[in-house]
């Protein structure tokens, strides 16, 4: 019998318009049927969603005044969502025609899986391509000063720590058991980077796998919210905080016990290296590192009372949470 789980996918836009609407269209030009489309605009002033509503009065719609961030916008179509299933869209993203289908088809019978990340290959201004975008959509794991990483690999499916931010397949079961924990999905004090990170991190802590499934597949730009610019130095000062916080946060809230005796040692010695490196890559990114650790502190209290919920209702063994971090 044919598989009729309604999915939802749950499309972030925020001024759209160079991408959104091939992403779009590949959404349309899925095998499966059975979809449920939200789309959450975080103020966009392109006249990008005022398009989409004009060409598609069907969808499902959340319109936000300001540009609420990542976390914030994702986490009002995922409450919204009817699906047994969530896809949380980038908008610089174009499906494969199967993706949904297959990752569906892969969902079914496994209970304690509870997402599935594809491969992702790179959307370029050339087109879409068959080159595997650098660090994204491979077997995704963690250094041990967390950092991510991805291995690349001609295997079909193996399980990891991460799925694909851009596409992830995810399980809403799994997110709802993970909000009764601490009360969210995403955490919007992330506002944007490595929320998703937290996220995965607090999947584990409940027990759910986290699959890569390479017949599911992808292209993505990335970067695309904020003018394609990739790397951290690049961007402003603001984002590399965020980015720096968010760190220590995903840190803070995550890691305890043996886990945290075990990274303890790699810890240190990243913290001991990020004055002079940034020194002499980036001195204008110092402001940014240290009002990050200001921003920690303040918040030290609200993040411990969340640390102790999620590490107090974890059932992850120390064994399974060693395995996927990978090097220094």
């Amino acid at each position: 019998m044919p598989n009729s789980a309604l999915v939802s996918i749950v499309l972030l836009n925020w001024n759209g318009n160079r991408y959104i609407f091939d992403c779009i269209q590949s959404i349309q030009n899925q095998e499966y049927r059975f979809l449920e489309i939200i789309v959450v605009d975080n103020g966009s002033t392109d006249g990008s969603i005022e398009a989409i509503r004009r060409e598609h009065p069907d969808f499902k719609y959340i319109i936000n005044s300001t540009n609420l961030g990542y976390a914030k916008g994702m986490n009002l179509g995922i409450q919204k969502a009817q699906g047994e299933y969530v896809i949380p869209l980038n908008f610089d993203v174009y499906l494969e025609s199967s993706f949904i289908s297959r990752c569906v088809d892969r969902m079914e019978g496994q209970d304690t899986l509870g997402a599935i990340g594809g491969r992702v290959f790179a959307w370029t201004e050339s087109g879409r391509t068959n080159a595997l975008r650098k660090g994204e959509g491979e077997l995704t794991y963690l250094r041990k000063r967390i950092q991510g990483m991805s291995i690349e690999s001609n295997c079909d499916e193996a399980y990891v720590f991460a799925a694909n931010g851009s596409f992830p397949f995810i399980r809403k079961a799994a997110l709802e058991d993970i909000k009764g924990i601490v009360g969210y999905y995403y955490d919007e004090r992330f506002v944007t980077g490595w929320e998703d990170t937290d996220l995965w991190f607090r999947l584990h802590h409940r027990g759910w796998q986290v699959l890569f499934f390479a017949a599911a597949y992808g292209w993505h730009v990335g970067s695309g919210s904020v003018g394609g610019k990739a790397k951290l130095i690049e961007k402003s000062q603001d984002y590399q905080k965020r980015i720096f916080r968010n760190r220590e946060y995903v840190i803070k809230k995550n890691i305890g016990g043996s886990l945290l005796r075990y990274l303890f040692p790699y810890l240190v010695l990243a913290e001991l290296a990020l004055v002079p490196y940034y020194l002499l890559k980036s001195p204008r990114s110092l402001s940014s590192l240290f009002g990050a650790w200001r921003e920690v502190h303040i918040n030290r209290k609200i993040i411990a009372e969340d640390r102790d919920r999620i590490l107090s209702n974890s059932v992850l063994s120390f064994a399974e949470a060693r395995s996927y971090f990978k090097k220094f």
